[in-house]
């Protein structure tokens, strides 16, 4: 092992790393205030967790992953270097604390973006509300437009509560959802919400269940409003939609295969062919908006919850080559404006990397990650005109 001088800091990390695993060679790090150990285990599963825990005392945290290392055992022997190309290599380094907000006044601001999205998603919905095709069977405006406001502000925060579930779960620290308020009477009311971790995933399985379990919740929901928004969806002569769609009075949308299935639990399958069109209610465009989300989410890319999954399921290469993929796959669909804000993520912050980055994915959550992926493609908003739907 190198001869290595440390501070007092450091100087007890040795015993600790030295006493969960067998040490070939330490270094300090040769870019910042840490300690880099070579280890000679290539599994660290479950010991890491204690590492952390012992680490965590002393105000310091670590990391696993398989890296080059290189350190010159005796400078004047150019032959005793150590060289390590993929080998097991755990740094420890202080915590930084990330502390809370100082502003007293911003301690209260995710429930007020809550609040003020729900008033935004009802106004929004009282201005859909005003169609004689909404009120088809619910003809009270202000009734229709609380259905609307708890579809979808239910389905986008039992999205996020899937997150907070998933965290808290795990021991992760993170800040309640902050919802994002649009524009009433504009096409989306809402431009989703989100939640602030403050601090790391612990390993590659932790990365995947935070990731997936906001999708999966949100879906289930979106599913049951999408059945109940159908039922009370108005079928309409396509000869008399296309008139309504020319003048500007109905607007068509992209709908997902998902979202066709759950049309024909309710006997409206047949919208989007043949004689007859499905004009959608409020609710029921407060489903797709949930598919759309959905789809958005999967996608794996940069650090949305589909970019979570696939760094952690396949790692970093893959997670790159996904990324740009799935701008192209937008870009495609003409969501020019999404595919610019991946790219816009990508490039700040292209992707999570858990403390434990050695241990792989367990069998049955690679198996969830095909689920996953299947599901994004289900949700698609796909081009075909027999998918088109109006509102």
């Amino acid at each position: 092992m190198t001869a290595l001088y440390l501070n007092g800091d450091y100087s007890r990390v040795v015993p600790v790393v030295s006493s969960l695993f067998t040490v070939l060679d330490m270094q300090r790090h040769p870019s910042g205030d840490a300690v880099r150990f070579l280890i000679a285990e290539k599994e660290v599963s479950g010991k890491f967790e204690k590492l952390l825990a012992e680490l965590r005392k002393m105000g310091m945290i670590a990391t696993a992953k398989k890296a080059r290392y290189s350190s010159r055992l005796m400078p004047t022997l150019a032959s005793a270097n150590l060289t390590v190309d993929d080998g097991v290599v755990i740094t420890v380094s202080k915590i930084v604390a990330a502390g809370r907000p100082k502003n007293r006044y911003l301690l209260p601001l995710p429930a007020i973006l809550f609040i003020a999205t729900i008033a935004v998603v009802f106004v929004d919905g009282m201005f859909r509300a005003e169609s004689d095709f909404a009120r088809a069977f619910v003809s009270d405006p202000v009734l229709l437009a609380a259905v609307y406001t708890m579809s979808l502000v239910g389905i986008l925060g039992v999205h996020e509560m899937g997150h907070m579930i998933a965290n808290r779960r795990h021991g992760i620290r993170a800040s309640w959802p902050y919802f994002i308020p649009g524009i009433p009477g504009l096409f989306i009311p809402t431009f989703g919400a989100m939640i602030l971790t403050r601090s790391n995933m612990t390993n590659r399985n932790v990365l995947f269940d935070v990731g997936i379990s906001g999708p999966i919740a949100g879906l289930i929901v979106t599913i049951v409003v999408s059945i109940y928004g159908s039922s009370i969806s108005v079928l309409i002569p396509a000869d008399q939609a296309a008139d309504l769609i020319n003048n500007f009075q109905l607007v068509e949308v992209r709908s997902s295969i998902l979202m066709m299935a759950t049309l024909e639990l309710t006997g409206n399958g047949e919208a989007g062919g043949g004689d007859a069109v499905l004009v959608m209610s409020p609710v029921l465009f407060a489903a797709w908006v949930g598919f759309f989300v959905t789809f958005l989410n999967l996608m794996p890319a940069a650090q949305l919850d589909g970019g979570h999954i696939v760094r952690s399921t396949l790692g970093v290469r893959w997670h790159r080559i996904l990324t740009y993929s799935s701008i192209g796959v937008l870009i495609g669909l003409q969501y020019y404006v999404m595919a610019i804000l991946v790219l816009f993520i990508a490039s700040r912050a292209p992707e999570s990397t858990p403390l434990d980055d050695v241990t792989p994915l367990s069998k049955k959550r690679r198996a969830l990650f095909w689920v996953a992926m299947a599901l994004a493609v289900l949700c698609a908003p796909l081009p075909a005109d027999v998918f088109r739907l109006p509102f």
